[in-house]
């Protein structure tokens, strides 16, 4: 329900998530001039919501530069506007086929129009600077995600009419102030120097009932998931925060839920709603990830990216199985290569793509490996994304090591060369995905990508011994690693014995005869055909760039 963007280029370099580099203007001192959308999901409440877009009417921003988009999510009866309204604005009801907040936030920003996007709750009255204080930020940083402050209240406003009169009185404040927040945004806001020395959990201040959002970022991001209802704005939040987001508290932009019916959103998820639910598709935090079976993670922890062109067939299986039996098993693999071209030729042992045929022979039914025919340019919407030289072969805690380091250090890039040969970029790069996506926006031609890297969120470099890094380039036959044979009642087939059956079924009744030519010919097309057609029909994960952030 979302279009993906490309964020436009971005010309302040900050450095991690320190908001403090951006100078915005001074609230009622400024002229603004880009569009505001205000997306409000509602399902009943019809007096409440009369009592938001009064709040709205009030509001200190151009009046022809705003609009609100009520999406209505199957009341019964159907939502109306009140006489009490903005200027701009519209009911929309909800497609069948769908329902809740997420799916009501989508569908909003899909039909509407403001360059910038901001989220509010039906239940909600906004305070009159609401919409300029959050919009000031996205007029001076396109990776800004404004996060308005957020209040509870048991009581308010009995009509539009007297949201209005406080309004101009002076007076909202007073009148639903209570000093009830949501406790751990207080909390991670606390401790973080409001966000501005945050960690990799930063995302968790996000919250969807006052935030705000250039367009463009969040279609980058891959707007808000339509198909979860609970737990929406912090998969969402999160994704924003690998595509780049700079997430900006922003204190004067204050809106209160209004009803005792908010007591209960001032907590968290619950821990099995975040356990069964959201760490299947957010890595991080590793506390919940860590209890969620390999096969139900949709998102892997690291994306890793090993370029096989021209690289001989033993020499690719040293480097990815090694890769496959890392102790750190939340990964998927891409293999670049042009296996277009592959698919061509026909597979006899004169064949000069006969190398790239055994590779995909051979992975063709590994879960976690893709085939793409260009390197993605991040590893979004994973944390992590992992460049492997085809020649280099990871020990098996090479790779957790190499986290470890990127998360202690916050690094941006951390890379591991060889103790005998630390040449430049000659090594393994582990790049962190939001600097990585922020620093290809903000580089200039002929910068050094790792340079700029460094400088929005800083390098790690690490000199390995022959254990944990091996130049496979020095034997002439690579063995991979010994393997360990899995629990036969809870482990799928093995990447070796899948490997193993087509090589027998084609090797069948013809003794040593049978792993003729032809027979090696046959099986490579037919392995060949059926990859072609996965990357054909867009079927193989991970093919392809990514999103342009």
């Amino acid at each position: 329900m979302s279009h993906r963007g490309r964020v436009e280029r971005v010309l302040t370099r900050v450095f991690r998530n320190d908001w403090s580099a951006l100078t915005p203007p001074e609230i009622g001192r400024w002229a603004p001039d880009l569009s505001v959308s205000v997306v409000i999901p509602a399902r009943g409440g019809q007096r409440r919501l009369d009592l938001a877009l009064a709040s709205l009417a009030a509001q200190t921003y151009p009046e022809d530069l705003m609009e609100v988009v009520v999406v209505d999510d199957h009341s019964s009866p159907r939502l109306r506007l009140p006489p009490l309204r903005p200027a701009h604005c519209r009911v929309l009801n909800a497609p069948d086929g769908g329902w809740g907040a997420g799916y009501s936030r989508a569908y909003g920003a899909h039909a509407s129009t403001g360059d910038i996007l901001l989220w509010m709750d039906a239940d909600m009255v906004a305070g009159p600077q609401f919409v300029e204080a959050q919009a000031r930020w996205h007029h001076v940083h396109a990776e800004a995600v404004t996060l308005g402050r957020v209040r509870f209240a048991d009581t308010g406003p009995e009509s539009p009419r007297e949201v209005l009169a406080r309004v101009r009185a002076g007076t909202l404040h007073q009148t639903l102030e209570t000093g009830r927040r949501h406790e751990w945004v207080e909390h991670l806001l606390a401790r973080s120097d409001h966000l501005r020395d945050a960690d990799h959990l930063g995302f968790h201040a996000y919250v969807g009932a006052a935030a705000g959002v250039r367009r463009n970022l969040y279609e980058a991001a891959g707007g808000v998931d339509p198909e979860l209802d609970l737990g929406q704005d912090t998969e969402f939040g999160y994704r924003l925060w690998q595509a780049g987001a700079v997430l900006v508290p922003e204190h004067a932009a204050t809106a209160w839920h209004v009803g005792r019916a908010g007591t209960a959103r001032t907590r968290l998820p619950s821990e099995r709603f975040r356990t069964e639910v959201l760490a299947e598709l957010m890595p991080h935090p590793h506390l919940y990830r860590e209890r969620v079976p390999a096969h139900r993670r949709r998102i892997p922890l690291v994306h890793a990216v090993v370029d096989v062109s021209g690289a001989p067939y033993d020499l690719v299986r040293g480097c990815v199985d090694r890769l496959l039996d890392s102790a750190e098993t939340d990964l998927a693999i891409t293999l670049v290569a042009d296996w277009e071209g592959a698919g061509d030729e026909n597979g006899d042992a004169g064949d000069p793509h006969l190398d790239l045929r055994l590779v995909q022979a051979n992975y063709l039914r590994e879960p976690r490996i893709s085939f793409a025919a260009s390197a993605p340019r991040t590893g979004f919407p994973s944390p992590y994304l992992l460049q492997v030289p085809v020649a280099w072969g990871l020990g098996q805690v090479a790779l957790s090591r190499l986290l470890a380091s990127a998360e202690r250090s916050r690094a941006g890039l951390t890379e591991l060369f060889s103790a005998t040969s630390p040449a430049r970029n000659a090594g393994v790069r582990l790049w962190r995905t939001r600097a990585l996506a922020r620093a290809l926006r903000v580089r200039a031609d002929g910068e050094d990508l790792g340079d700029v890297v460094a400088e929005l969120h800083g390098r790690y470099r690490i000199h390995a011994g022959e254990e944990t890094l091996t130049d496979l380039s020095l034997y002439r036959a690579v063995p991979p690693p010994p393997r360990t044979e899995p629990d036969p009642l809870t482990a799928p087939r093995t990447r070796s014995r899948l490997a193993a059956e087509p090589w027998k079924r084609a090797g069948e009744g013809g003794g040593r005869g049978g792993r003729s030519r032809w027979a090696v010919g046959a099986l490579l097309r037919s392995v060949s055909r059926r990859a072609l057609r996965r990357l054909r029909r867009g079927g193989v994960r991970g093919a392809g760039r990514g999103p342009d952030l």
